[in-house]
């Protein structure tokens, strides 16, 4: 869900591979200020997974991100 409340979707209705969840969660993972296991993302398939632990929505060489657990999760 996007801030306002509204569905964002985009690939596939039906995808072996899936996110779901709040784009907030997404773009905390992406930016390497969470790790995926402490948002509320619901990863479906190992590709959602694998994808989720090496995304990186900045410039630079890879970094390894944070480690989980090492934030609440939230609810």
């Amino acid at each position: 869900a996007l801030p306002s409340g509204a569905r964002w979707e985009d690939g596939a209705a039906g995808a072996g591979n899936r996110i779901e969840g709040p784009a907030v969660d997404f773009c905390r993972v992406v930016t390497h200020r969470r790790h995926v296991d402490d948002t509320r993302l619901a990863l479906t398939g190992p590709g959602a997974r694998e994808w989720m632990l090496i995304a990186q929505a900045f410039a630079g060489p890879p970094a390894p991100g944070r480690r989980a657990g090492q934030f609440a999760r939230e609810t």
